[in-house]
């Protein structure tokens, strides 16, 4: 992703209806240089967004995520399947992820319309993987559990990923300018791992800025119980939000727990990275 007391704070969502109220009012308020045209478009897109926003459970954890383009988005980037979000599914038990790749082998492919650019892109991000962790990237020959690297925006610079090992085909999107670092962030959510700044022990060690979230978007800084916490907390780490995620007005949404500034990691791995994936895959 480019853009995130040890009780879960949820914060309440909002009926349909209110929002709708909520954003009309808004509106009223808006600069007169935009037209009554452009602002009831803006009112729409957004009350339809909300509408999008589910309650679902995550190995027995209700969490919150956006139904968007026939999937289900959680914390931003990470893609759901229907499967994981049952409630009480065996599979979804105990472990950093859904499931763990058979062997730490990760077999993978590379859409056509990748283009030259992403491709040495996602080559430089699997050398990286196979060279520093436990875990290998293969080209697939013939497998059926498979990871497919798919063009997304071309003009973005994102990405998004299922997480952990599903079984059969499942997907890393890269937009056209997203960063080699990035590319290692949605391969750290195939691999098993969710956001950093959602640990159990987080706020010991950052501070969620929650005046200055987007409206709607409170939930994608929900601490993950269910998940395993490996290692000391890593805030360099690439899995980490930068602080101004999801911001409403160019503030910071995450700090330091002290209230300094912190500068977020999308060059490659940190040591803490490595030894959590390597925790995960011996």
């Amino acid at each position: 992703m480019n853009q995130k007391s040890n009780s879960l704070f949820y914060p309440k969502l909002w009926t349909g209806k209110s929002v709708l109220m909520t954003l009309i009012i808004a509106a009223t308020l808006v600069s007169c240089s935009k037209n009554n045209e452009e602002i009831t478009s803006e009112v729409q897109a957004s009350a339809s967004s909300a509408e999008n926003v589910k309650r679902g459970q995550l190995n027995g954890q209700e969490i919150t995520y956006e139904r968007k383009n026939g999937m289900n988005f959680f914390q931003g980037d990470i893609v759901l399947t229907e499967k994981q979000l049952s409630e009480g599914s065996g599979l979804n038990k105990g472990g950093a992820s859904y499931s763990r790749w058979p062997n730490g082998k990760i077999y993978y492919t590379i859409a056509s319309n990748m283009g030259s650019i992403n491709v040495n892109k996602i080559n430089t991000a699997i050398n990286e993987y196979n060279a520093k962790t436990n875990t290998q990237w293969i080209y697939r020959t013939n497998q059926s559990n498979y990871v497919e690297f798919i063009f997304g925006s071309s003009s973005g610079s994102d990405g998004w990923a299922h997480i952990g090992y599903q079984g059969g085909k499942q997907t890393v999107s890269l937009d056209q300018y997203i960063s080699v670092g990035s590319v290692i962030h949605e391969m750290g959510h195939t691999v098993g791992l969710y956001h950093e700044h959602t640990r159990k022990d987080r706020d010991q060690y950052v501070k969620i800025l929650w005046n200055n979230i987007q409206s709607g978007q409170s939930y994608n800084f929900n601490i993950y119980n269910s998940g395993t916490d490996i290692g000391p907390f890593n805030i360099n780490s690439v899995m980490m939000y930068w602080p101004t995620s999801y911001s409403k007005n160019g503030l910071p949404t995450i700090t330091r727990a002290d209230n300094s500034s912190f500068t977020y990691n999308r060059t490659g791995f940190t040591a803490g990275d490595i030894n959590t994936i390597n925790a995960m895959y011996p």
